[in-house]
């Protein structure tokens, strides 16, 4: 049985578009897992994901299990959110080269503490971390939390999911979450036990002791990096 984690406050509304307008489509589709003979309590739930997925490989977005138990089928991000998801992405992964661990983008699944499976737009995870987790807890989907997270804020992630999301990160283990906003050229950075830091129009990010040495022009790479 899986439990939802107690919220604690967080101030990722600060970072959220406005995008009002847009409220009759958030850029994904709820289906119940019931409807496909699932539940979050399934034991082969990993493995129906993985041939639902493998059978709908032409089909168009990417999927992800919520904690309330439903599929969740989102829209391809577009242009530019993919350029940003990429650059950001791209230099994690040139980093982790040096550095050690593991690192991927949003087609790397995590089953979390709250019993979802998200995919971030980019993550980290330290040696150490990857080789404590059993062989059976990384393949099709691993099991466990990131050091290291990237959400970019997009009509799919907004709002109290994006808030939800980014708590289930850290009460998972993470130990740094940055939260992008390209529209709004924001940034918002979460730390456990700390309340959360908003740049505006940085010009870059470092990494701190959680990526010694990685520093990230999110200025260029992304808030100019528009079509």
């Amino acid at each position: 049985m899986t439990t939802t984690p107690a919220k604690t406050p967080l101030q990722t509304a600060e970072i959220s578009d406005d995008l009002a307008p847009m409220e009759w489509f958030r850029g994904y589709v709820l289906i119940p897992l019931s409807e496909f003979g699932q539940s979050l309590d399934s034991p082969d739930l990993g493995v129906w994901l993985e041939g639902f997925s493998g059978r709908n490989n032409d089909a168009v977005g990417d999927f992800e299990i919520t904690a309330r138990g439903e599929l969740k089928i989102m829209s391809p991000i577009g242009m530019p959110g993919d350029w940003h998801q990429a650059e950001i992405m791209t230099s994690v992964l040139v980093w982790a080269r040096e550095a050690g661990g593991r690192a991927g983008g949003p087609t790397s699944a995590f089953w979390l503490v709250d019993g979802s499976l998200r995919g971030p737009d980019t993550w980290w995870m330290s040696a150490e971390r990857w080789n404590s987790l059993p062989a059976d807890a990384r393949k099709p989907f691993r099991t466990g939390t990131p050091d290291f997270l990237v959400e970019i804020v997009s009509s799919s992630n907004l709002g109290s999911e994006l808030e939800d999301k980014v708590q289930v990160y850290l009460q998972g283990g993470a130990r740094l979450v940055w939260v992008i906003n390209a529209r709004l050229r924001r940034v918002a950075i979460y730390r456990p036990d700390a309340e959360p830091e908003i740049l505006q129009d940085p010009d870059a990010l470092g990494g701190g002791d959680v990526l010694p040495g990685f520093a990230f022009n999110v200025r260029k790479r992304i808030f100019d990096n528009a079509p």
